[in-house]
């Protein structure tokens, strides 16, 4: 499909999915296009799009916005021109999200993954496994997503007590996070081969322990190694943008 001005392909935007540089996702789908397709990209948010002028003020005027609708047409570049009337850097996705549907990009279910703003307990271990956790919760469900970080055998009360989701790591990462509706077969294999080789990223993980005793000071140091991975993972797949 033909790029329109103000849009963003998916293939682009793919490029930058797993790393910091993922711009604001914005959600526009109505209800019954939800219903048609019920996945979200992401670390999207939804947002109807009679409400962006006031979800605009709670974005980060720093940080791009991509709108997504279900076809890219008229609710996303409304939204998005509306956006940019504010003083956003904002597009829309091309295609929509039946155009990344179609490209079998990675996609969350509606039924299984949490919703933004939920807070996630994970086990305190402070190993490469957690660490790794938490780089797909925050680079793949929510970007500011509050992070409790509790004894392993805690982790499941604590949530339950706190309306939070649980996360527990005794299965493998890719098996986890797909129970959390996360769709994406190049993750996966990603995550293995961090959970499984030895490589720098894991040495540099294992070392950033020493230097950052605060849990959240870790996870902070440790993201943008795992976005530098997560590229070089997929250069070496031939995974790259065009």
């Amino acid at each position: 499909m033909d790029q329109t001005p103000h849009s963003i392909s998916a293939q682009k935007l793919m490029f930058d999915l797993g790393t910091h540089r993922i711009p604001q996702l914005v959600d526009v789908c109505v209800p019954e296009d939800i219903a048609v397709a019920p996945w979200r990209i992401p670390g999207a948010v939804h947002v109807s799009h009679q409400d962006v002028a006031d979800w605009a003020g709670t974005a980060n005027r720093h940080v791009p916005i991509v709108v997504i609708c279900q076809k890219g047409l008229k609710l996303s570049h409304g939204a998005a021109a509306l956006l940019r009337s504010m003083g956003f850097y904002a597009t829309a996705l091309t295609g929509g999200i039946l155009a990344w549907l179609a490209a079998d990009y990675p996609r969350l279910s509606l039924s299984a993954a949490p919703s933004v703003g939920t807070h996630w307990v994970l086990p305190a271990t402070r190993d490469r496994r957690a660490l790794s956790a938490a780089w797909v919760v925050r680079r793949w469900y929510d970007p500011t997503a509050p992070l409790l970080w509790v004894a392993p055998e805690l982790v499941s009360e604590v949530a339950s007590r706190f309306n939070a989701h649980a996360l527990e790591l005794d299965t493998p990462l890719p098996r986890a996070f797909e129970a959390c509706g996360l769709m994406a077969a190049h993750l996966s294999a990603f995550l293995d081969h961090i959970e499984t080789e030895t490589s720098p990223v894991v040495t540099l993980l294992g070392a950033l322990r020493n230097l950052h005793h605060r849990d959240e000071g870790l996870v902070h140091a440790a993201l943008p190694l795992l976005d530098a991975a997560w590229v070089a993972f997929r250069q070496q797949i031939g995974q790259e943008a065009a």
